[in-house]
């Protein structure tokens, strides 16, 4: 028989997925920033050649980061392009990505990437 998850557990969960994207089930807040309930993004996205550098763990425990990541790259009115990055390693490194010695490079390579990626599609 398979495990079935209980009613509060179901009542805990962050996110709903479609196969179009994420959608927040609750407000969720970090750092001052508050990412509505019912926002939809895309996930984590990652272009390739740079793929390479996630395995699935991390692309599952980085939806929170990447959610909070899109929230304020679609509000550029109110949070710069520092603050997003920001946000988006401390979100990366609070879930548990890059704490391991072998894996603590990829923060900061994603950081790296980010930065560059943001400045090339015009945000200041």
């Amino acid at each position: 028989m398979k495990n079935v998850m209980s009613w509060p557990y179901i009542k805990n969960l962050d996110f709903a997925v479609t196969p179009e994207c994420y959608i927040t089930l609750r407000d969720m807040s970090f750092n001052g920033v508050t990412v509505p309930k019912g926002y939809t993004f895309d996930g984590i996205t990652a272009k390739a050649p740079f793929t390479f550098i996630f395995s699935n763990n991390d692309l599952r425990k980085g939806i929170r980061a990447a959610c909070f990541h899109d929230f304020m790259c679609e509000n550029k009115n109110k949070f710069s392009r520092r603050q997003a990055t920001s946000i988006l390693i401390k979100l990366w490194k609070e879930d548990g990505l890059g704490n391991k010695l072998f894996t603590s490079w990829k923060p900061w390579l994603v950081y790296l990437f980010v930065e560059i990626y943001q400045i090339y599609k015009g945000w200041k």
